[in-house]
């Protein structure tokens, strides 16, 4: 029978079929450019599945460098297959979202924008390589079930035009049981302030990756910020192992006064310096909170500093 039959009689999507014969758990022959399955192997195989297994223990990585390098040429060749297969192998091998994104994805992603800089790379196969790795997160980005931590939206000022970062931090909230919202690029801000007023948001985090666009972030911020809600911003420069620990840690009080101490006072997190300016991520997009202080004047943070975690 062929692979697309096989699948239907297993119960499985067609691509989980096809990673199967990739890993050689499912044999197949190819036949005139198609896979052609045995039946005693299909029910082998369903004998196989049956049969309860305990949980996977989770993957000990020593080093994600090969991984990121896998990914790297994956994307260059436009190889999308074998970027689902990778991230299917690291997420089901435990690893959590945070950290393909942080050490796995964003480092290839980077590459791929210093190759376009010094021109080894064209501006289509560095836009295709973003859309692969936005389809790849989609897959593992579904509303968990059970009852959600919250309400999140995702969003980003209308003057931002990367679109993954957002959907990176949207992948991790969704992971840690949030119900997300995420509204891409290209949303006015009147519109999002209303989008996140009727759908009672208890979190919003707003993303921005380049430092022309962190104005403009910050004034949105300031105008979604409410009682009960929090409000984070992203920039380059931190981590999604930063989001995640920052969604999952108490809200903090307000920020100490100047010259004083406050047992409330901001937890401020270690910044990273952001990666070349390019048309593919430079680096994770930090996801901080905007200082409590005023947005414009001389309060107004330096963009380059590390910022503190202040209250939504």
């Amino acid at each position: 029978m062929s692979l697309a039959e096989a699948a239907v009689s297993l119960g499985v999507h067609y691509q989980t079929a096809y990673r199967w014969v990739r890993r050689g758990v499912l044999p197949a022959v190819k036949v005139a450019g198609s896979y052609e399955i045995d039946t005693g192997d299909l029910e082998a195989l369903r004998r196989d599945r049956r049969t309860p297994e305990p949980p996977p223990q989770r993957r000990q990585v020593r080093s994600f460098g090969r991984f990121a390098d896998r990914l790297l040429a994956d994307l260059v060749v436009g190889d999308e297959a074998g970027v689902r297969e990778l991230f299917s192998d690291l997420v089901e091998g435990g690893v959590s979202l945070a950290e393909v994104c942080d050490q796995v994805l964003s480092p290839a992603l980077r590459a791929i924008g210093e190759r376009w800089s010094r021109g080894e790379l064209s501006i289509a196969v560095e836009h295709r390589a973003s859309a692969i790795c936005e389809r790849a997160l989609a897959r593992w980005a579904p509303h968990p079930p059970g009852r959600p931590r919250g309400v999140a939206v995702v969003c980003s000022p209308a003057s931002e035009g990367h679109e993954l970062p957002g959907l990176m931090a949207a992948t991790v909230l969704r992971g840690l049981r949030w119900r997300v919202h995420h509204l891409g690029v290209g949303v006015p801000a009147d519109s999002i302030e209303r989008l996140v007023a009727d759908e009672g948001a208890d979190l919003v985090v707003v993303s921005a990756t380049l430092p022309e666009t962190l104005g403009d972030a910050r004034e949105l911020v300031g105008r979604l910020r409410a009682p009960g809600r929090r409000v984070l911003l992203g920039r380059p420069g931190l981590t999604m192992s930063d989001l995640a620990a920052a969604v999952s840690a108490p809200e903090p009080g307000p920020a100490a006064p100047a010259g004083g101490s406050s047992e409330g006072a901001e937890r401020r997190l270690p910044s990273n310096p952001p990666g070349p300016s390019s048309p593919a991520l430079q680096s994770s997009p930090a996801l901080q909170g905007d200082p409590a202080g005023p947005i414009n004047g001389a309060d107004r943070p330096d963009p380059g500093a590390a910022q503190a975690w202040g209250p939504g």
